[in-house]
């Protein structure tokens, strides 16, 4: 498979400088400096639609601890955009770990509350409106298993027009969508839709179409039903992914309708605790930990 859609970035230890002067607001840092930090990182993610910046890299001496790659989340991302509302209580930073072991998706969990795996998708299905870029850092990767895994859009969406003519006409066409967790509202939206230089962009996340479907009492129909399994079947072939194991100090930033990605399963150690509980417990180890931000230019 063709890699060049995705790329690993390292910050030097003066770059790790400047982005804790950013985490602690240093008012000295003026709008053209970090326009200058930024705009590589741009390019970059514009370039490849998907890179991991490593924080924690060989070439930088000057380290961030959990708490730090946690408390810089909202300002380097409001770098990159405006943050997004992702839930009913206004949140535009969400703390993704797992919130209890027997929890999922298709008991009415949202993705980030569990430890499922698979389920390969985009996060851009909770809005109508289409964003640019999706801002995962790792704040604490998992005990066991919870590896990362992506695919280009654009080779599933060629793969579709030459080989699967038939599912690839039926995902163009409206399915329903739940706005799980932001709205108790549904919408109709295409899995597949291209912007004005013919790029398509992708909006999948199949439990929560299936439950909006049961919502709203209209059931897939069968050439749904084949197209998404043809669809599924592609994100899951690992000639067509990308994995990548991330660990604390790494941002994947991406082209969120442009990149589908997923995880594998994983489980925390016994005795490990969520972040908002680390400090009463600080002997304990922390369950696997990123924050996600939706951002749009």
């Amino acid at each position: 498979m063709n890699n060049t859609f995705f790329k690993v970035i390292k910050i030097s230890t003066e770059q790790a400088l400047f982005l804790k002067k950013i985490m602690h607001a240093d008012t000295s840092l003026s709008d053209q400096q970090k326009k200058d930090f930024i705009s590589p990182l741009v390019d970059a993610v514009e370039g490849h639609r998907a890179i991991v910046i490593q924080l924690n890299s060989v070439d930088n001496t000057e380290k961030f601890n959990e708490l730090e790659i946690h408390e810089l989340s909202e300002p380097f991302g409001k770098l990159f955009g405006n943050l997004l509302v992702q839930n009913e209580q206004g949140a535009t930073v969400i703390t993704v770990y797992d919130r209890d072991r027997l929890g999922s998706m298709f008991s009415g969990a949202r993705y980030h509350q569990t430890r499922e795996g698979g389920s390969i998708h985009t996060d851009n299905v909770n809005v109508p409106e289409l964003w640019d870029y999706l801002y995962l850092s790792c704040i604490s990767p998992a005990y066991v298993g919870g590896e990362n895994i992506l695919v280009d859009g654009v080779l599933i969406n060629r793969i579709l027009e030459e080989k699967f003519p038939k599912a690839f006409e039926v995902l163009k066409s409206p399915f329903i969508w739940e706005m799980r967790g932001v709205k108790d509202e549904l919408y109709h939206a295409p899995i597949i839709t291209y912007d004005e230089k013919g790029e398509p962009h992708f909006r999948h996340l199949r439990p929560y179409m299936e439950s909006a479907h049961v919502k709203a009492e209209t059931p897939l129909s069968a050439q749904q039903l084949y197209a998404l399994d043809v669809l599924d079947a592609l994100l899951n072939d690992s000639h067509n992914q990308i994995r990548y194991r991330m660990q604390a100090g790494d941002i994947l930033l991406s082209k969120d309708d442009h990149v589908l990605h997923g995880r594998t399963c994983f489980s925390d150690d016994l005795e490990a605790v969520s972040i908002e509980n680390m400090g009463n417990q600080p002997n304990h180890p922390l369950k696997r930990t990123m924050d996600r931000l939706w951002v749009k230019r």
